[in-house]
């Protein structure tokens, strides 16, 4: 039974990575992960309550170019199932949410930078030679390691449990989390440059000024910018049909 419980959450994982990178129905979310891990393991309760309180943690984390957030499908597929192996207690699946997200973010980084990449260059073989079917095929191959990144770390730690799991990660060494964290503040960094290159409108830059602004010196977490954001473009969008029927 515990097999198979495993095998349908790392399943449900991989799904959510690869939505994630395609549909991006919104599945890999914590609030609807935590759920259906729980009615998988048979306690859709403590499912619901991991779930919103993984979603709380993690609410404010965005995909930006290339800056890589902690993964939050892993980390609360595994809290859920943390908690109930351990009867609906919380504490010890929300202790080990942060460092499996912390930990899924470096392995999304280890994915993105270097598997990715080698596929990208043999799509682009298949490219030069207009090879259609070889580069859908390149692209099923990148989603399939998603099982081979997320689902089986997922399926292996469900199976053995936490008091497995949590000395394994505490066995990672300090250099080696220090050196992929560096290489992700990095990616981090190119991919916030990635951003400011789309901005390429001057007329718009007053309003990356003002979000700047909310996050730098009013320390306004990223909801509240989204929303003053979306508060923005009604007025934009409003005085730009004003001033254009006003002209005619």
């Amino acid at each position: 039974m515990l097999l198979m419980q495993s095998i349908l959450v790392a399943l449900w994982v991989t799904w959510g990575l690869i939505d994630e990178q395609t549909f991006q129905l919104q599945t890999t979310r914590p609030i609807i992960t935590g759920p259906v891990v729980g009615l998988i393991l048979g306690d859709l309760q403590t499912g619901l309550v991991i779930g919103a309180m993984v979603e709380t943690m993690f609410l404010a984390t965005v995909f930006v170019g290339t800056a890589v957030p902690p993964d939050t499908t892993m980390a609360a597929a595994i809290a859920t199932a943390f908690a109930v192996f351990a009867g609906g207690e919380t504490e010890v699946a929300i202790a080990s949410a942060l460092p499996i997200a912390v930990i899924g973010g470096l392995v999304t980084t280890l994915q993105y930078s270097l598997v990715n990449v080698a596929i990208m260059h043999i799509a682009d073989k298949y490219a030069e030679k207009a090879n259609v079917n070889g580069i859908v095929r390149m692209n099923y191959v990148a989603l399939a390691f998603n099982a081979v990144f997320y689902g089986l770390p997922t399926f292996l730690a469900v199976y053995f449990g936490a008091e497995y799991v949590t000395p394994l990660i505490a066995m990672i060494p300090d250099n080696v989390i220090t050196a992929l964290g560096v290489g992700g503040g990095m990616l981090a960094a190119v991919g916030f440059a990635m951003l400011l290159t789309t901005v390429s409108n001057k007329k718009v830059w007053p309003y990356f000024v003002v979000g700047y602004v909310c996050s730098a010196f009013l320390s306004i977490n990223m909801l509240g910018i989204g929303v003053i954001a979306l508060a923005l473009v009604f007025l934009h969008n409003y005085f730009i049909s004003y001033r254009q029927e006003g002209d005619k």
